[in-house]
């Protein structure tokens, strides 16, 4: 009723050398010869049918407006939290600076400026660098 599966020992050492004994793998060509039939059939309707490489041009300029537009909400809700990152940092930046430690403090303040900024302004560059590669 139930099957028992082989279990083989081996030492150590006859495992690393790989003196064991490899099973073959058997191939079942009733698939493979089921998938060759499936694949040559779509690359010939595809190469002499109806279908025309220049609405691939087409489909990808949609595939990928559709992919830009779902990562706006993404996108937007970084954008929201960057404000209060930068503005908490900011402020642990001015602590540093009454408690006499201004070179840590500036720096903090500097690098939350900065921080904000570049969140800021990423998407904006992001458009730029994906209508440039449109144009290529």
């Amino acid at each position: 009723m139930f099957k028992r599966n082989k279990v083989e020992t081996m030492s150590i050492s006859e495992f690393m050398s790989r003196d064991y004994k490899k099973e073959e793998k058997r191939v079942n060509w009733k698939t493979v010869a089921k998938v060759t039939t499936i694949a040559g059939v779509a690359v010939i309707s595809l190469g002499f049918g109806d279908v025309s490489f220049a609405a691939a041009g087409a489909i990808n300029g949609a595939v990928t407006a559709k992919v830009v537009n779902a990562f706006d909400p993404i996108v937007e809700l970084v954008k929201a939290i960057s404000y209060p990152i930068a503005l908490i940092m900011m402020l642990g930046g001015g602590i540093f600076v009454m408690i006499g430690n201004s070179d840590k403090g500036l720096s903090l303040i500097q690098k939350a400026g900065l921080g904000y900024v570049l969140v800021q302004m990423l998407p904006i560059l992001m458009d730029l660098l994906v209508e440039i590669a449109k144009s290529l």
